[in-house]
């Protein structure tokens, strides 16, 4: 049976930590670039912490019979990184995840269902999230639940290009 509740430190501690790394390690799978989730997890959560409570966060967990399957931590008041950006306050959908063994099953809508109800409930009416363009499942599920592109970034490799290094 799933349950979508709050998570309750330290007894979720080492599920929380099985999804952070399963995280990290896809996608460090997309991207090489990223740290594999082993070599952060143990700093990553106490900082998420900290952010979280500093953000007006929260982090809920999906527990299925009495394993953790995945969460999602929502912040509900993230100021603007940036004077152009005004005073302009938004909340954050920070992660989410759902454990490779259990998608499928509507995890990820229940989670992001319930951290959007708290982030309604704080008076949040824009509610952001970051998402790596290779992972095409995940932009596909928040394309589904009314999510669209508000900011889009991009990059290029200089290390290949002929032109680098020269003026």
């Amino acid at each position: 049976m799933l349950e979508i509740r709050c998570l309750d430190l330290p007894g979720d501690l080492e599920g929380l930590k099985a999804c952070v790394i399963e995280l990290q390690d896809f996608e460090h799978q997309l991207d090489s670039r990223y740290p594999d989730g082993a070599s952060i997890v143990d700093a990553y959560i106490p900082d998420v912490l900290k952010r979280s409570e500093r953000y007006e966060g929260h982090i809920l967990v999906a527990d299925v019979g009495g394993e953790i399957a995945g969460y999602a931590m929502i912040w509900a008041r993230v100021p603007p990184e940036d004077i152009e950006d005004g005073d302009f306050e938004c909340g954050r959908l920070a992660d989410l995840v759902v454990r490779e063994k259990y998608r499928g099953r509507g995890i990820g809508s229940r989670l992001i269902a319930e951290a959007e109800a708290y982030a309604r409930a704080r008076g949040v009416r824009y509610l952001r999230l970051g998402v790596l363009d290779r992972n095409s499942s995940a932009r596909a599920l928040y394309k589904s639940l009314g999510y669209s592109n508000c900011l889009i970034e991009m990059e290029k490799d200089l290390g290949d290009d002929e032109r680098a290094g020269r003026e």
